[in-house]
């Protein structure tokens, strides 16, 4: 019995052993890269879309031999959207499952909490749904897909002046760090080019009545009005704008484009307002645009959702890093601040040194109850070498 105890701990060690080494920074045959999402609670419905654009890449990047011929292994962790939840899960992908690149977060409140972390770490996170202005240069390891709230800021300042020749304007804004993170950009680039912001009134998220902030408005005769809000409330802000005989330009950003804004509002209302839009361009010419939409619908037999096809180009950016470099969080930085336009679905795609991806922004205008493509590939940004 004694024999056969030690012999068959002797057994244990050995299998251990094993599991250990597998469990290492990725095992031989492996790139192991931890994904963080909401895929339970209020931001589900954009974690869920952002995992089926990892799955859809890690498909395809594996059917084609993986990278350097190690198959891509996609650990997933339900953030919930949370920060507290969200470190919780980071630590788990570190400490447990051995990540060696992480990717993922649909709520910028998560991502923020994640900086100290890769930051002591030394991991490269790339998030394909994070929009606050505040992770913008963060960390020298953090970067992102989905524009900074920033980007459709500036496209719609120089947009307006430069070619709407609109020069005056007065804003509505949600009161919290979305709203003010749109607002305080635009004013500055759209007075820098020569516009004058004449009044900028604030409102409270769920807000249903802006008849006072409207009024103040109106009596200024500004040239167009910039919303910048969620669906819900500019829908009802146009609806009230209107019925106040407001007759001033809507200028606004992508969230309008939504099915809930026109379910709110009557059609005529909306007609002629103008968005900067960051989401997929369904309607593109592009080879890889149509391949993504083509490819997306066989597997999954239903549309992309909003960040599906950031977290595609994230995963395939990130494919393309590591058969490079490796996953070495400093030379995978050095990899993605040399990129220069690189081709992905969401348009061609380079880094600031902020993180911040740069990518031409569409401007569209509502025509029928439908956006139509007034510009797809507006350049907002400058390239500086």
């Amino acid at each position: 019995m004694t024999r056969m105890t030690a012999w068959t701990t002797t057994i244990l060690f050995c299998i251990l052993a094993v599991v250990l080494a597998g469990c290492g920074k990725g095992n031989q045959d492996t790139v192991r890269i931890g994904v963080s999402l909401p895929l339970t609670g209020d931001a589900a419905v954009w974690g869920k879309s952002q995992q089926d654009g990892y799955e859809l890449a890690c498909e395809q990047i594996n059917a084609k031999g993986g990278i350097n011929g190690k198959k891509i292994q996609l650990v997933y962790g339900d953030d919930t959207g949370l920060p507290k939840d969200g470190v919780s899960v980071l630590r788990k992908l570190i400490d447990v499952d051995r990540i060696e690149v992480l990717t993922g977060v649909a709520n910028s409140s998560v991502a923020l909490a994640f900086i100290p972390i890769i930051d002591k770490e030394k991991i490269l996170f790339m998030s394909s749904g994070a929009s606050s202005p505040k992770l913008t240069g963060a960390s020298k390891y953090f970067f992102r897909t989905w524009p900074s709230d920033i980007a459709e800021a500036l496209a719609m300042a120089k947009y307006a002046y430069g070619e709407m020749k609109i020069r005056t304007v007065a804003v509505l804004y949600i009161n919290n760090d979305y709203g003010i993170g749109l607002l305080e950009p635009f004013k500055k680039t759209y007075e820098s080019l020569g516009g004058k912001v004449l009044s900028a009134e604030s409102f409270e998220q769920n807000a249903t009545d802006f008849r006072a902030q409207l009024t103040k408005l109106q009596a200024l005769n500004a040239d167009a009005i910039y919303l910048a809000g969620n669906p819900r409330e500019m829908a009802r802000a146009i609806t009230q704008a209107r019925e106040l005989g407001i007759k001033s330009q809507i200028l606004s950003i992508s969230v309008l484009n939504d099915k809930e804004v026109f379910d709110i509002l009557k059609p005529g209302d909306i007609e002629g307002t103008v968005i900067t839009d960051a989401s997929l361009d369904r309607e593109s010419d592009d080879p890889a645009v149509k391949k993504f939409l083509a490819d997306f619908r066989t597997k999954f037999n239903r549309e992309p959702g909003l960040m599906a096809n950031t977290a595609y180009d994230a995963l395939t950016i990130l494919a393309q890093g590591i058969a490079q470099v490796g996953t070495d969080a400093d030379s995978l930085s050095s990899f993605l601040y040399g990129l220069r336009d690189y081709t992905a679905v969401s348009g061609d795609m380079s880094f600031t040194k902020g993180g911040d991806v740069q990518r031409p922004i569409r401007i569209a205008v509502c025509r029928n109850a439908h956006f139509d493509v007034l510009l797809r590939d507006f350049r907002w940004y400058e390239v500086k070498e």
